[in-house]
């Protein structure tokens, strides 16, 4: 039978200990591009069944929201010496996630990672973060401007011949900018492919694979770059 792909979504947690939620503008941005996309759940029992739960999926989507714990993806989530505040931390968000990135890469599983879900991708295959940005080399602009969302506040440059930059059929865009964590050292297997003018990550992808990588900024908010959802569906439709 002739279908929409089927698309998972990472639940946000940890800013109310009694509410999980997906934001509807991932689905909105899934559905327009031809997607129907579920919500997933999340915690220590889910994450032994990970395996299962993405076996029932076409694609993965892993989205923003709170800092990863520090004892979770193995220990080692943040560089040697980054001591800034963390927050919004969900131990059990983190323990599924790791498991359902890992269960992807296994299955070939088409596989986008925006804000928290490109750190996601990164610290799950051995990379690291720093706890805020002001913790990188150099003198750096502000990321989380959180009064203008939707409206581009910085332009990323990407890499020329990058499966990002094929993508987005450009090698700078304008985007928005939601957050105080960035790449530390790059996951093996991984490229950091896009930067912000004071040299901060904003993509990564693993050539290895079809369709894994993640984009710093919030795409489903600004929605300036429909092709990235469309090329996402395209690669779980080839997939099935």
């Amino acid at each position: 039978m002739d279908r929409a792909p089927i698309i998972g979504i990472c639940m946000r947690v940890g800013d109310n200990p009694v509410h999980a939620s997906v934001d509807i503008r991932y689905l909105r941005r899934i559905e327009e591009a031809g997607g129907i996309p579920i919500a997933l759940p999340y915690g220590f029992e889910a994450a032994k069944h990970a395996g299962a739960v993405l076996d029932s999926l076409d694609g993965l989507l892993l989205t923003g929201g709170g800092d990863p714990a520090p004892d979770s993806f193995g220990g080692n989530p943040y560089g040697k010496g980054c001591k800034a505040k963390l927050s919004l931390l969900s131990a059990e968000r983190d323990v599924f996630e790791y498991a359902a990135a890992r269960a992807a890469w296994e299955r070939d599983l088409p596989t986008l990672g925006i804000c928290r879900g490109l750190q996601v991708m990164n610290i799950t295959f051995g990379g690291t973060l720093v706890r805020d940005i002001s913790e990188l080399e150099g003198i750096h602009i502000n990321h989380a401007v959180l009064d203008r969302t939707d409206q581009p506040v910085h332009r990323v440059n990407i890499k020329e011949g990058s499966k990002l930059a094929e993508v987005l059929g450009t090698t700078e865009l304008g985007v928005n900018s939601l957050h105080h964590l960035a790449i530390c050292d790059c996951a093996e297997g991984g490229e950091v492919v896009a930067w912000a003018p004071d040299g901060t990550p904003e993509g990564l992808e693993f050539p290895e694979k079809d369709f894994f990588l993640g984009v710093q900024w919030h795409p489903e908010i600004i929605a300036n770059t429909p092709q990235l959802f469309e090329a996402f569906i395209a690669a779980c439709k080839a997939r099935m």
